[in-house]
């Protein structure tokens, strides 16, 4: 934090100020909230700050790194945009893929014809042509058949959707890995997983140890980057690679398969993605960047959430306008 010298205080005395007045015109003067804009940064007067928030009921804005003991009058934030943390990019990409996930992809899945929908269907159908309770226990056996045919269809393309969701998460947090070492210096033509750990390796001073494998969550970064490698290219290796790392995550003989995987084959086929690993994963990714930040980059991951001037400045925007801040129709 940066620290303001023989700052001067600002007189208040010209604001009345009337907790109940929610449409009032001073809402709308920074330095109302205690917030006073200066040579494009912002300085936060703490005490004013809280006072008026927590006399309107707003506790969104009060985070408790802002209220720690300081010797200035004023706090400035030691960044001044939300992406001048590298975290925020990151975190603000797997919001943006859990969003997509939850509310775009994951719904389809439920649009598809499970094995007992199949079997439901075939026997409403059945007895409706039927008056014979001779005709009942064929009725179910024949449902029950219907069921397992669809079984492997039905398998095949749940996994299918997980997989294309896999490629997608992966080329992105790929693509925002490279725009944020772009930004940090990197000025090759290339990006892989090796690349970035060698690049990374450069960030640290004096040689410190660390290493990309010890960070939080990697193996789910790993795992994914294994997973994807596989669906890309179809081969043995990538099948090996695999399976070596994360055996649980590919149909093989020790997992009761009696064939072997062959190049070509289509990888989707040998995958297997367990009932919420996007969901698990999508957390994890945002721990490991958070980690990757905290180790690599020397950012404090809690006050990245906050300390910057935007970060007023949208609260300003929120605040100053209470009515819709509280959904009040006066």
């Amino acid at each position: 934090m940066k620290s303001l010298r023989k700052a001067e205080r600002f007189d208040y005395s010209k604001f009345e100020t009337d907790f109940h007045n929610y449409a009032s015109p001073e809402l709308l003067e920074y330095e109302f909230w205690g917030i006073h804009p200066k040579k494009g940064r912002l300085r936060i007067d703490t005490k004013r700050y809280k006072k008026i928030c927590k006399g309107f009921g707003i506790d969104e804005f009060l985070p408790n790194g802002l209220f720690k003991e300081r010797n200035t009058v004023y706090f400035i934030p030691a960044k001044q945009k939300k992406y001048d943390y590298k975290v925020n990019i990151f975190r603000d990409l797997l919001g943006e893929l859990i969003r997509d996930w939850v509310q775009e992809y994951k719904p389809v899945l439920n649009y598809i014809t499970t094995p007992k929908e199949v079997a439901d269907k075939y026997r409403l159908e059945a007895l409706s042509h039927t008056s014979c309770s001779d005709d009942y226990d064929d009725i179910g056996v024949d449902a029950r058949m219907e069921s397992f045919r669809r079984e492997r269809q039905y398998s095949k393309i749940i996994n299918s959707l997980y997989c294309q969701f896999v490629s997608k998460i992966t080329a992105e947090v790929d693509r925002y890995t490279l725009i944020v070492m772009s930004r940090l210096g990197y000025q090759g033509n290339s990006f892989n997983i090796k690349v970035f750990c060698e690049f990374s390796d450069k960030l640290l001073p004096d040689k410190k140890e660390a290493t990309i494998n010890n960070l939080s969550e990697y193996s789910a970064y790993d795992m994914l980057h294994k997973i994807n490698n596989f669906l890309k290219h179809n081969s043995v290796e990538s099948y090996k690679k695999l399976k070596k790392a994360y055996p649980d995550s590919v149909i093989s003989e020790e997992n009761g398969v009696n064939i072997e995987y062959k190049n070509g084959m289509f990888a989707g086929d040998w995958i297997t993605i367990k009932p919420g690993y996007i969901d698990e994963v999508l957390n994890k990714l945002i721990r490991f960047f958070e980690d990757y930040c905290r180790i690599y980059l020397n950012e404090d991951i809690e006050e990245s959430k906050w300390n910057y001037d935007d970060y007023f400045k949208n609260a300003f925007k929120k605040m100053s306008k209470l009515d819709q801040y509280f959904g009040l129709d006066f």
